[in-house]
C-alpha cells in the first residue's frame, strides 16, 4: 500500500512491517481522539472549542485531571442542549394541544399504541411483524382517545367527592378519622374523595363497559376475525386483563385526576399507556391461532 502511494505522489513512506505485534492505539487514546474530532464542530452547539483543550497531541498526553475536566465540559454542554431541546419540544406540543386538542390526542395515542405493540411483537422472534395487528391497535387507541376527550371532562364536572363524602359523613367514627387524617396531612378530604370518585368511575364504569367492548370490536374487525372468534377471545382474556387493568390503572388515574391539569390528562395517560399497550398486546393482541371452519 505504501509503495503505491510512493509511486503516485513521489514521496517516500516507510514500509509497514507485517507482524502480529503491530502497535495498536489504546482504547482510552482512541476515545480521546474521537472526542477531539467531535469538538471540531461543537462550537455551533455552545460546546467549548477545541483550542480550549489544546492540540490533539496535548490532549492525548494530558494528565487525568485535564481529561476529566474536558469530559465534564462536554457533559455539561450536552445536558444543557438536551434540556433546551426537550423544553422546546414540550412547548411546541402544548401549543399544538391547545390549538388542536382532539387531533393531537388521537395522533399521540395512535403513535404510542404502535410503539407499544411493536415492543410486544418483538418478543416473538418466530413470527414476522404483523402490520394488520399494529393498525388495529393504532385505530383502537385513536378512537378511544376521542372517547376520553368527550368523557373525562364530564367525569371531572360531575364527581366532586359528594358520594364518597356523603358515605363517610354518614358513619361518625369514619368521618372523625378522615377529618383527623386530613388535618394531620394538610389535605382536604374532599380532594381525596373527588379523585377517588373520578378514578373509580373510569375504572369500574368506562373501562369494562366501553373500553373493552370497543377494543375487542375494532381489533377483531381489522384482524379479520369472525364474530365468534372475537367473542371467544373476549371470554378468554377479559378477566385476566381486567385484573391487571385495575392494578395498573387505579394508581395511575389517581395521579391523573388528582395532580395533572385537565388539558394534559389524556397525553399523560397516553404515555403511561405505553406500558399498558405492551401488556394488552401480549395478552390479547393477536388473532386466535385457530383454523377457520
Amino acid at each position: 500500500w505504501n509503495e503505491r502511494i510512493n509511486r503516485a505522489t513521489g514521496n517516500s513512506l516507510p514500509a509497514l512491517e507485517h507482524t502480529s505485534n503491530m502497535t495498536r492505539p489504546r482504547p482510552v487514546r482512541a476515545s480521546l481522539l474521537a472526542l477531539c474530532l467531535l469538538f471540531s464542530g461543537a462550537e455551533a452547539f455552545s460546546i467549548p472549542p477545541p483550542e480550549s483543550l489544546g492540540s490533539i497531541q496535548n490532549v492525548l498526553s494530558a494528565d487525568p485531571a485535564s481529561i476529566q475536566h474536558a469530559f465534564e465540559q462536554l457533559s455539561t454542554s450536552t445536558t444543557s442542549i438536551a434540556a433546551s431541546a426537550g423544553m422546546d419540544i414540550l412547548s411546541a406540543y402544548r401549543n399544538q394541544l391547545a390549538a388542536n386538542p382532539l387531533q393531537t390526542k388521537m395522533i399521540t395515542g395512535a403513535t404510542v399504541a404502535c410503539l407499544g405493540d411493536a415492543l410486544a411483537q418483538s418478543r416473538d422472534i418466530d413470527h414476522p411483524y404483523d402490520r394488520r395487528r399494529a393498525v388495529s391497535f393504532m385505530t383502537f387507541d385513536a378512537c378511544y382517545r376521542w372517547l376520553q376527550h368527550e368523557v373525562y371532562p364530564a367525569l371531572v364536572e360531575h364527581f366532586h367527592g359528594q358520594y364518597i363524602g356523603g358515605f363517610v359523613a354518614a358513619i361518625p367514627p369514619l368521618a372523625h378519622a378522615a377529618k383527623v387524617a386530613g388535618e394531620a396531612s394538610g389535605t382536604d378530604p374532599t380532594f381525596i374523595y373527588s379523585t377517588m370518585e373520578q378514578t373509580l368511575s373510569s375504572q369500574l364504569g368506562v373501562v369494562p363497559f366501553i373500553y373493552y367492548p370497543v377494543f375487542y370490536t375494532i381489533t377483531g374487525l381489522l384482524q379479520h376475525l369472525t364474530p365468534s372468534q372475537t367473542v371467544e377471545r373476549a371470554k378468554e382474556t377479559f378477566i385476566p386483563l381486567m385484573k391487571r387493568n385495575l392494578l395498573f390503572w387505579i394508581p395511575v388515574q389517581f395521579v391523573q385526576f388528582g395532580f395533572v391539569e385537565e388539558s394534559l390528562q389524556i397525553p399523560f395517560i397516553t404515555v403511561c399507556g405505553l406500558v399498558w399497550t405492551v401488556i394488552l398486546s401480549v395478552m390479547a393482541g393477536g388473532a386466535p391461532k385457530k383454523e377457520h371452519t
